[in-house]
């Protein structure tokens, strides 16, 4: 599949969740409230931070795995599949164990922590199977599956809210359910076959090119996420439940390089050994970078609408927002340049970047939060994202040789393919 074709795809199936998202989160905003919206968003975030992440670096490695070793692909797969069953085994025991005596999410009741699990589940082999399709370049099935699964859950939502019955419950349970929809569809088309055995030279490659991946996966994650678990902390739900409002909107914006960043990995994978893939990464950080500054220009006033759309209980995520969007633009930029040096076997040069703006994020946090609330929250994040994106704009012009310019300003052919994309 091509290059062109797997983004265009992606920017078609994002733009798709965009206008059906923004639909439902303004459902759901409205039926619940910013406490329970809070509330309801706290578990979910730490359900997905362990379904993102409790492969230990497994999925990390799977496409280099798949199209640079030595290892046979049935064998990669089996591998995979069977350590990630015993991993949700252990990340079962464990979280039952720990809920028993109070010690973590003692205030969901029972059948919300196994709706988590089933959760945290789901994502796991969502994201296994996710990155394998991406080795091979099957981008627009992957996104075919995750449609179906939006829609459902996006239908469900809506229904729910028109009978009367949209309430934490149901739309936790629509939120489980869904996931586990697609991991069963995603599983169904993935078609590879399997065996019961577990490979220690697999296990072993996989672990040394993986878990650092995985952590710097992690860390950005977690510098993304940091000031939600710290605002619940400090703050509470209610507050929480605006400022997610604030960040929802706000992340609009990734949906971009999202959907270059996988079409880019799997071309980077897949392109001949003449060619670096240099020319092919400048051209497309550039048009992706000017294109977010549009959105950003046009999401300043759209944040005013925040109120009328969502509820005066709302109105305060209009300025957190627009503390916010500046950092945003910024950390557009890592997310289309990294896969440059994990397809060239250096993950750990985001690991660094990505380690060092989570520190900055949790300290700034830390300093802001108790001085202005969920307002420094946003500018604490809002410096570090900045930083995140001039950081990697450092490297790439200190330490791989590119010129600003190439990265960052559109050339002659660049603005012939804006004015072609206009007149269609």
């Amino acid at each position: 599949m091509g290059y062109s074709k797997n983004i265009g795809h992606n920017l078609f199936t994002q733009a798709l969740k965009i206008i059906f998202g923004v639909v439902t989160g303004i459902v759901v905003a409205r039926a619940l409230g910013p406490t329970r919206q809070g509330y309801v968003a706290y578990i979910i975030l730490i359900f997905t931070l362990i379904g993102n992440f409790g492969h230990l670096g497994i999925t990390s490695a799977v496409a280099f795995h798949q199209k640079r070793s030595g290892f046979e692909r049935t064998a990669i797969y089996s591998t995979n599949m069977n350590l990630l069953a015993l991993l949700v085994v252990f990340y079962f025991g464990l979280v039952v164990l720990l809920r028993y005596f109070n010690l973590v999410l003692s205030d969901y009741q029972w059948p919300m922590v196994i709706g988590g699990l089933v959760l945290m589940l789901s994502y796991l082999f969502i994201g296994h199977h996710q990155a394998w399709l991406t080795g091979d370049e099957r981008i627009i099935l992957n996104n075919q599956i995750g449609l179906i699964s939006f829609f459902l859950k996006s239908g469900a939502i809506v229904l729910l809210w028109l009978w009367g019955m949209l309430n934490v419950k149901s739309y936790f349970l629509i939120t489980v359910l869904a996931l586990l929809l697609w991991f069963i569809l995603i599983q169904i088309k993935l078609k590879e076959n399997y065996f019961a055995r577990i490979s220690v030279p697999i296990l072993k490659a996989e672990f040394a090119y993986g878990s650092v991946s995985w952590a710097s996966a992690l860390f950005a994650y977690l510098h993304y996420r940091a000031d939600q678990i710290m605002i619940n902390s400090y703050l509470g739900s209610k507050e929480l439940g605006v400022y997610t409002i604030a960040v929802t909107i706000a992340e609009l914006m990734f949906l971009l390089p999202i959907s270059i960043n996988t079409a880019l990995t799997g071309r980077l994978y897949n392109l001949p050994e003449s060619d670096n893939g240099r020319e092919l990464l400048a051209r497309t950080n550039r048009i992706s970078f000017s294109i977010c500054i549009a959105l950003c220009l046009i999401a300043i006033p759209g944040s005013l609408l925040i109120p009328l759309v969502y509820g005066t209980d709302y109105a305060p995520a209009t300025g957190l927002m627009l503390v916010l969007l500046p950092g945003i633009l910024f950390a557009c930029i890592p997310k289309v340049v990294s896969p440059w040096f994990f397809s060239s076997g250096r993950p750990k040069v985001h690991l660094r970047i990505t380690f060092a703006c989570l520190v900055l994020n949790v300290i700034l946090n830390a300093i802001f939060l108790p001085l202005w609330g969920s307002l420094g929250a946003a500018l604490a994040s809002s410096i570090s994202y900045m930083l995140y994106g001039i950081y990697y704009l450092a490297v790439l012009k200190l330490n791989e040789r590119f010129s600003l310019r190439e990265l960052l300003l559109p050339d002659s052919q660049d603005l012939a393919l804006f004015s072609k994309l206009r007149r269609k």
